[in-house]
């Protein structure tokens, strides 16, 4: 995943439920912060600390079915800072059905 000053980007776009690590990079010129949340919902699932440019970080979700958006975090505390619409297009994931694992399957060669 990625953010530059136009916009977010993920890939791949759709993945199983459960938990995925994103590796983030920030190619925007000044440092951002993004937020994960159920797509229609303002409470964010995951965030991170704002990240310097060309800085990168890791952040964590354990997915459940559905949309998910991932978008850079407001900027300012004011009112009116909050109220302004994003300068960065956001992304959007799908979520599928759980994915299988191999927690109890003995690995073969």
């Amino acid at each position: 995943m990625y953010v530059n000053n136009s916009r977010v980007s993920v890939s791949p776009t759709s993945v199983g439920a459960g938990p995925v690590v994103f590796v983030v990079t920030n190619q925007a010129s000044q440092a951002e912060a993004l937020r994960i949340s159920k797509a229609g919902q303002n409470h964010a699932i995951a965030s991170t600390a704002p990240i310097n440019p060309q800085g990168t970080t890791s952040v964590s979700v354990n997915f459940s079915p559905g949309r998910y958006t991932i978008a850079t975090a407001a900027r300012g505390s004011t009112d009116a800072s909050l109220s302004q619409p994003p300068l960065i297009r956001s992304a959007s994931i799908n979520i599928g059905r759980q994915r299988p694992n191999s927690s109890s399957t003995v690995l073969q060669p």
